[in-house]
């Protein structure tokens, strides 16, 4: 025999030898469960996360928006804007007798769906509806009944009445536009609003009741420079978002 020592031989059915390979595959598959359970881990994590901003989102766009009246229609018919409700120009009484010339300068939109109280107010204040006083906007408006919409345009956070002009500066958009109009000189104040150019008229309003009138408003040069602007003429008007 040689006196050196001979490499041991492995034998594949040896007990060891087979345990110590079974041992050491456990071990792979356990540690190729942990990685890619850590892999799903980590992937439901990013669809929770991604829901969630989802959601935020959609919230946000639910509580975002702004609003303005459209005066002279009764829909909101542009993209991405919601109709609040519709209803009826309102504002006060042109004149009453005497030297009275006060009360309310601003107007309303009321609601044509309105909810009704029981008790009985003074009549120191006092809201009527409004008309056209003349024909200057369309041919036929004299006496219709001004009809109002609120509406929500849900993708912005401003809304801006811009008069003079009948297109939006750029970055805003249009809402929708129109003319100028008010009280008349010698009436009760009232604001200037901006009327659509094609109005809808109140249903059953063509009846003259000398309540609250409003007219196209007539833009004079002096103090307003001319140019830019022209003496004696309507004045256009466009409701602008962002």
């Amino acid at each position: 025999m040689s006196k050196h020592t001979q490499p041991k031989r492995i034998l594949l059915n040896d007990p060891d030898v087979v345990g110590q390979r079974l041992l050491h595959i456990e071990t792979l598959l356990r540690d190729l469960q942990v990685k890619y359970s850590n892999q799903e881990a980590v992937i439901t994590s990013l669809q929770h996360e991604l829901a969630d901003e989802k959601l935020k989102h959609e919230q946000s766009l639910q509580s975002h928006g702004s609003t303005y009246i459209r005066w002279g229609r009764n829909d909101c018919s542009i993209q991405n804007t919601e109709l609040i409700y519709k209803g009826y120009a309102a504002g006060e009484k042109y004149s009453y007798s005497g030297s009275y010339k006060g009360g309310a300068s601003n107007m309303l939109c009321l609601p044509d769906d309105p909810e009704l109280s029981n008790k009985t107010a003074s009549t120191n204040s006092q809201i009527f509806g409004t008309e056209f006083g003349e024909n200057y906007l369309v041919t036929g408006a004299l006496n219709e009944d001004v009809s109002c919409a609120l509406c929500r345009s849900t993708n912005t956070s401003s809304t801006v009445m811009f008069p003079g002009r009948k297109t939006c500066y750029a970055g805003w958009k249009e809402e929708y536009n129109g003319v100028l109009a008010s009280s008349a000189y010698s009436h009760n104040p009232s604001p200037y609003i901006c009327v659509d150019t094609h109005p809808v008229y109140v249903n059953g309003g063509q009846r003259s009741n000398d309540e609250h009138y409003l007219y196209i408003s007539n833009l004079k040069c002096g103090s307003i420079q001319c140019p830019p602007y022209t003496d004696n003429v309507q004045v256009n008007c466009v409701v602008c978002s962002k």
